[in-house]
């Protein structure tokens, strides 16, 4: 959900570099186009991959703390993303209504955007919390005064606030995969050349912020996962050690895009950098979290029951 979520930001530094010109006739608007298009496909894979997940292979900690959201949530969350979708389609259609409304296509695009990076990354990461241990929140039913507060603690912060800079990350990141494959570096123009300067920056950037959130993110978790982390669990701990490598690496290339390379080697290199550490870190995330919900499952079946049992009881 990287790319969807921030996808839309994309078309706004897209359209900003396009703005006086007509989107059809030029680099830039065709990879604005595509770059929307791309997100919209990374949207609705995102949504068949999670409906997947949720039904085929659940897990018992996911299932657990699925059944503790009361069953209004799950509309909620529907009308969220339906919401998301209705507002990427007119800009990924490239409807000829949007044509000189470019205020009304700017909104489209920061409400689709907005509303998918306030909701979903603090869910994910409370979800991803109670999954490996339901005795994070004591309450037995996450109504919208418990989620609330669950959203306001330091660890769930942290995982949201590097969720965000992944996703822009992302974006910025497809934009140059995008850019790469519509141009080689002698054929582009000026204001394409400014685009993949501005999305390397971007991600730049948005990297280099990685790493105070990264210990911010660090510092807020468990004292069990930073152990795995700094050298508890020997296979966490290198997975972890590679994808810093990767990252460094990865700021050289940005450097290098922003300077002025242009190369498809280049472009498409750091992308596929990327790919490599996002399974790595999400890899090492993973496996850092020690699974609580077994253990609760085998020392006290009872006590799982009842707290599924309670919150079903509140559906």
């Amino acid at each position: 959900m990287n790319l969807a979520s921030a996808g839309p930001l994309c078309f706004l530094w897209l359209r900003w570099d396009n703005r006086l010109a007509d989107d059809s006739q030029n680099q830039v608007g065709r990879l604005r186009l595509q770059m929307f298009r791309w997100s919209v496909a990374a949207y609705l894979l995102g949504m068949v991959l999670g409906v997947l997940l949720w039904l085929v292979l659940p897990g018992d900690g996911l299932a657990q703390a699925l059944a503790r959201f009361p069953s209004r949530a799950f509309g909620f969350a529907a009308a969220e993303l339906l919401f998301s979708l209705v507002c990427m389609l007119p800009l990924a259609l490239d409807w000829r209504f949007l044509q000189g409304r470019s205020w009304l296509s700017k909104l489209l695009a920061v409400m689709s955007a907005t509303n998918l990076l306030y909701h979903f990354p603090p869910l994910m990461a409370i979800v991803g919390q109670l999954a490996s241990n339901p005795h994070w929140a004591k309450e037995p039913v996450l109504d919208r005064s418990v989620l609330l507060n669950l959203m306001a603690q330091w660890h769930v912060l942290a995982l949201s606030c590097h969720f965000v800079l992944a996703s822009v990350t992302v974006a910025a990141m497809a934009t140059l995969w995008l850019a790469s494959q519509a141009n080689s570096a002698a054929e582009m123009n000026a204001k394409m050349q400014k685009s993949i300067r501005h999305a390397g920056l971007v991600a730049l950037l948005t990297t280099l912020l990685q790493i105070p959130v990264g210990v911010w993110l660090l510092a807020s978790t468990p004292a069990a996962t930073r152990t795995a982390l700094m050298g508890g669990s020997l296979v966490t701990s290198l997975i972890f050690v590679v994808a810093m490598t990767g990252t460094l690496i990865l700021l050289q290339r940005l450097a290098s895009i922003v300077l002025g390379d242009f190369g498809e080697s280049t472009l498409r290199g750091a992308c596929w950098l990327v790919l490599v550490i996002i399974f790595l870190m999400a890899a090492t995330l993973r496996w850092s979290r020690p699974d609580k919900s077994k253990s609760i499952k085998a020392k006290s079946p009872a006590a799982v029951s009842v707290v599924v049992d309670s919150a079903a009881g509140r559906f």
